[in-house]
């Protein structure tokens, strides 16, 4: 069974933008393919495709424009990009997380947390580098309109993870 997830794709400009960003590749520090970026609304796991496609397609929300705050970190090791508190962000993962829980899929309890992970990071790391890498300032990456959402398969093929795209989802404009 596929290991999927419900997230917001990004703009090839973005991707490229939080390239400039995204900590260099280095002993113990892996940067987030371009391909891979994304915005997770909700981490489904092992599920099957169908009964996913079907509940998200009852999903109704409206466009709405990501901006963007700090470079940060979660302690289980990894750096990302916050998100600017957003109404039609939390209404669409909201709308999300009701559908898949009304077809009956088990999801994990966690408290959304809007973000863009741009690399790992090993524990070895110390924690001084880290905090020199976040230092950085999201100021200037550029607001994203976002006009849909998808259902994603996370894969690791020849030990390197791609996420598929299987189903686009447009929202209202």
């Amino acid at each position: 069974m596929p290991r999927l997830f419900v997230a917001v794709p990004l703009s090839q400009p973005l991707k490229e933008r939080l390239q400039t960003i995204q900590p260099p590749k280095t002993r113990g520090i892996s940067p987030m393919a371009p391909d891979n970026l994304h915005l997770t609304l909700q981490f489904i796991g092992n599920a099957d495709p169908e009964i996913v496609l079907k509940a998200l397609a009852t999903v109704s929300a409206s466009s709405f424009t990501l901006e963007f705050t700090e470079l940060s970190q979660f302690r289980n090791g990894v750096i990302w990009l916050g998100v600017k508190d957003n109404p039609g962000l939390k209404a669409l993962q909201l709308s999300v997380l009701k559908a898949l829980l009304k077809a009956g899929l088990p999801l994990e309890k966690k408290r959304f947390v809007p973000h863009i992970t741009l690399a790992r990071y090993k524990r070895h790391v110390p924690q001084a580098v880290i905090s020199e890498l976040i230092k950085q300032s999201a100021a200037d990456v550029p607001a994203e309109q976002v006009l849909g959402f998808g259902l994603f398969n996370s894969q690791t093929v020849d030990e390197v993870l791609t996420y598929k795209r299987i189903r686009a989802f447009p929202l209202a404009t």
